[in-house]
């Protein structure tokens, strides 16, 4: 069997440390880890599922469960971040994935989703980070996300502060897409760095459409 050509394979786990002393484990999602989402999804707050789903959603179906964890990879990818509970059993905290455009493969639409417990730790930051990288060595150019389009004070933060993103209106939503750099370069301070720290500070939800079986 030949060896991965990418650094984030299924062998990949990084440890890391949140600002809070946490530590974290990173690695990607797998088919095993059904009842680790299905927890962490009952664990987030109403208002946490509201900013990745626009709307109610009070559980995930076993039809999703399969969609977010059986992944090929390549154009379906997810992270996550998992902590050993005091009782020994995995907890999920956190999951960044994409999920790739079939009409335009350069471009994949990226969420991301942190427990209230840990938010403001720089998990988000952390996972985000690492899914930019992830989708850079598979080909992916751009990253997509949506905002209500009633949210005035975050479309004039992207406008500020990430002039080279791209900003298409959908009805209710608007589409920003930033462009991802070479796979060989760091993740620069601008545009695309700039829209994970938004995402990750809780200004600017990347939004679950595509990323699940109905459309909420």
């Amino acid at each position: 069997m030949s060896a991965s050509p990418y650094r984030f394979d299924a062998d990949y786990r990084e440890t890391a440390m949140l600002t809070d002393g946490t530590q974290v484990t990173i690695r990607l999602v797998e088919p095993g880890d059904r009842e680790l989402l299905r927890q962490g999804f009952q664990d987030l707050s109403p208002a946490s599922r509201y900013l990745r789903f626009f709307g109610a959603k009070p559980d995930l179906s076993d039809a999703e469960l399969t969609h977010l964890t059986e992944l090929d990879g390549i154009n379906q990818f997810a992270l996550g971040a998992v902590r050993e509970g005091r009782d020994g059993r995995l907890e999920g905290l956190g999951v960044a994935r994409f999920v790739r455009d079939p009409h335009a493969p350069e471009l994949a639409e990226a969420a991301v989703t942190v427990k209230d417990a840990v938010q403001g730790l720089g998990l988000g930051t952390l996972l985000l980070t690492r899914l930019a990288a992830a989708a850079r060595e598979r080909g992916v150019a751009r990253f997509s996300a949506e905002f209500l389009a009633t949210n005035a004070r975050v479309r004039a933060l992207i406008e500020e502060t990430c002039p080279d993103a791209t900003l298409t209106a959908l009805g209710e939503t608007v589409r920003v897409e930033v462009p991802l750099p070479d796979p060989e370069s760091p993740l620069p301070a601008a545009p695309a760095r700039r829209l994970l720290g938004h995402v990750a500070g809780g200004r600017l939800a990347l939004r679950l459409r595509h990323l699940l079986l109905k459309d909420f």
